[in-house]
């Protein structure tokens, strides 16, 4: 028996899904770490920070063939497949300064009942600390396959392993068998 193929009971009976070769998915938060602290510093808060000079300050890559038409990071689509897992990690490009994944967050679109979150918790939370990451498994449900949806990854630009400012992007995700 192919090893690819899934079958899965359905109100209509079975359903033979082909799973892609996919794995593993690797995602990467690339930031111009010194400036976009320097930008932080001198927000005030509760001012929320100027999601188009935080965009620009940031890049998005995967290991998946991750794609954005015009480069912005709130356009970036990562593919998933089910019941495999997903890395997010944060890079600097610049000495003295670390990023860090705090968590990802899921946003549910209203009291559709339809709605199927990617993953078992709404949200997921990073490893801790300057270097944090997140890792989840994205759930085994049919309904997610050529499903876009957007979540929130929330972040931090620590300088120095010591002064923390805290940031949000949100890219999308597609799921895959």
């Amino acid at each position: 028996m192919d090893r690819r193929l899934k079958f899965y009971l359905t109100e209509k009976g079975f359903l033979k899904i082909r799973l892609s070769k996919g794995g593993k998915v690797k995602i990467t938060l690339e930031v111009k770490a010194k400036k976009l602290y320097e930008y932080l510093n001198t927000i005030i808060q509760p001012i929320e920070p100027d999601h188009s000079i935080v965009d620009n300050l940031c890049k998005l890559t995967d290991n998946n063939f991750g794609k954005t038409n015009d480069s912005k990071v709130i356009d970036f689509v990562t593919h998933v497949y089910l019941h495999k897992n997903v890395k997010w990690v944060g890079k600097s490009n610049d000495k003295e300064y670390s990023i860090a994944i705090d968590s990802i967050v899921y946003h549910s679109k209203g009291k559709d009942q339809n709605d199927v979150d990617f993953f078992h918790d709404t949200t997921i939370m990073g490893s801790g600390g300057v270097n944090s990451i997140v890792e989840a498994r994205v759930k085994e449900d049919l309904r997610l396959i050529n499903k876009e949806d957007i979540y929130t990854m929330n972040c931090s630009v620590y300088k120095d392993g010591l002064h923390k400012k805290s940031f949000h992007i949100d890219p999308k995700l597609m799921g895959n068998p």
